[in-house]
């Protein structure tokens, strides 16, 4: 585990990040007293996930997305009616 002052964390946070992303854990430092951990959040369970699903508040992909069978934007058209036909088309 690596540790750093906080006047380093808040100069150097991009870097601590990418650290963290890695998967180390990086402990803040207050004159030499630990204040705070860094730590890479770990995966949603399987279960958790169920979960989300089953209330309505999550949605699986089913497959991978084809991104070059998506129809180009019309000139002029709002994001808005973008999205409404999009969802027609789904029904």
């Amino acid at each position: 585990m690596r540790s750093v002052s906080v006047s380093e964390a808040k100069s150097r946070l991009s870097l601590l990040l990418d650290w963290v992303k890695q998967g180390e854990e990086v402990l803040i430092l207050d004159r030499g007293a630990p204040v705070a951990r860094l730590c890479p959040i770990p995966p949603a369970s399987e279960k958790a996930l169920v979960l989300l699903e089953r209330s309505g508040l999550v949605r699986r992909g089913k497959g991978k997305a084809a991104l070059e069978e998506l129809p180009w934007p019309r000139a002029r058209a709002s994001a808005l009616e973008a999205l409404l036909s999009e969802r027609e088309e789904s029904r």
